[in-house]
C-alpha cells in the first residue's frame, strides 16, 4: 500500500505541473460543463440536473480511456515504463496508482461542477453527495479498467489512437453522455445498455432526476463492479512494461473476456426494460 500511494501523489505532482496535462484535467472538463449547463440545458435547473450526470460520465471517459489507457501506451513507447520495471513494483501496483490518481483529480474536478450547479444554476439536489460520489467511484474506476484492458494489448500509440478514439465514439453516443438516453431510438437504446457508460448515465439519472436510492440501482452498480473487477485482473495479467515485447493474439482473446459482464448486464438489462 505505500508503494501505490508513493506513485499515487508522484501522479498527482505531475499532472498538476504538466501545463497539457492541467488543461485536460482540470480545463477541459469544466469547458464542457458550462458548455452542457450554460447553452444545452439554457441554464434552467432542471435541465442542468439532467445532464449533470452526462457530463460526469463525459469526465470519466477522457479520464479512463485517454488519461489511463492511452497515456500507458505513449509511456511504454517511450520507455518510460523501465525504469518502474527494474524495481519491486508489481503490474497491479502501477496500474492502481495511475487509476488512483486520475480518480482524485477528477473527484476534485467533479466537486467543482456540483458546487457550481447547484451555487450557479440552482440545480435541485434530489440525492445525497454521498450517492453521487459511490456511482462516479464505481463507475469512473470501472471505465479506467477497460482503458487498461485496451492499452494492455495495443503494440504501438497509432493503434491504440484508433482503437481509443472509436471506443470514446461509441461510448459516447450510445451512452447517453452526448445525446439525452431516452431521446434515442430503441435500438440504439438497446445496445446501449451494453457500455459500462450507459450504466453509469441511468445511475446518475435516476439520482438526480428521480431522487432514487442506491438500492433501485443495483443492477447497474452490479455490472460496472464486476466490470471493474475483472478488467482489472485481465489488464493486469496481460500488462507489459516494455514496447518489444508484443501482444499476441490469444492475449487479444483474453482481453475479450472483459466484455463477458457487460453482456450480461445488457441482455439482463434489456430484458427487464422490455
Amino acid at each position: 500500500m505505500k508503494a501505490i500511494a508513493k506513485l499515487t501523489w508522484n501522479s498527482l505532482k505531475l499532472s498538476w505541473r504538466t501545463p497539457i496535462a492541467f488543461f485536460f484535467v482540470i480545463v477541459f472538463p469544466l469547458g464542457f460543463f458550462f458548455l452542457y449547463a450554460g447553452i444545452f440545458a439554457h441554464g434552467n435547473p432542471h435541465a442542468v440536473a439532467a445532464l449533470f450526470g452526462p457530463v460526469l460520465t463525459l469526465m470519466a471517459l477522457t479520464n479512463g480511456l485517454f488519461g489511463n489507457g492511452a497515456t500507458t501506451v505513449m509511456m511504454r513507447e517511450r520507455g518510460m515504463l523501465r525504469p518502474y520495471h527494474l524495481t519491486p513494483l508489481t503490474a497491479q501496483q502501477w496500474i492502481l496508482s495511475r487509476m488512483l490518481s486520475n480518480y482524485v483529480v477528477a473527484l476534485f474536478v467533479g466537486a467543482i461542477m456540483l458546487v457550481l450547479a447547484c451555487v450557479l444554476y440552482h440545480m435541485p439536489l434530489t440525492t445525497s453527495i454521498l450517492d453521487l460520489w459511490v456511482v462516479y467511484t464505481i463507475g469512473g474506476l470501472s471505465i479506467a479498467s477497460v482503458g487498461m484492458v485496451v492499452a494492455s494489448v495495443m503494440n504501438n500509440m497509432q493503434e491504440s489512437q484508433i482503437v481509443f478514439q472509436l471506443l470514446f465514439i461509441v461510448f459516447l453516443f450510445f451512452s447517453g453522455a452526448s445525446i439525452q438516453f431516452q431521446s434515442l431510438p430503441v435500438f440504439i437504446q438497446g445496445l446501449g445498455r451494453f457500455l459500462p457508460p450507459t450504466l453509469m448515465v441511468l445511475s446518475f439519472n435516476a439520482l438526480l432526476l428521480k431522487g432514487a436510492s442506491l438500492a433501485s440501482i443495483w443492477p447497474e452498480l452490479a455490472g460496472l463492479v464486476v466490470t471493474g473487477v475483472l478488467s482489472f485482473v485481465i489488464g493486469s495479467v496481460l500488462f507489459r512494461w516494455e514496447k518489444e515485447d508484443r501482444a499476441s493474439r490469444r492475449d487479444r482473446l483474453i482481453a475479450l473476456l472483459a466484455f463477458i459482464p457487460m453482456i450480461v448486464i445488457g441482455i439482463w438489462l434489456n430484458w427487464m426494460l422490455g
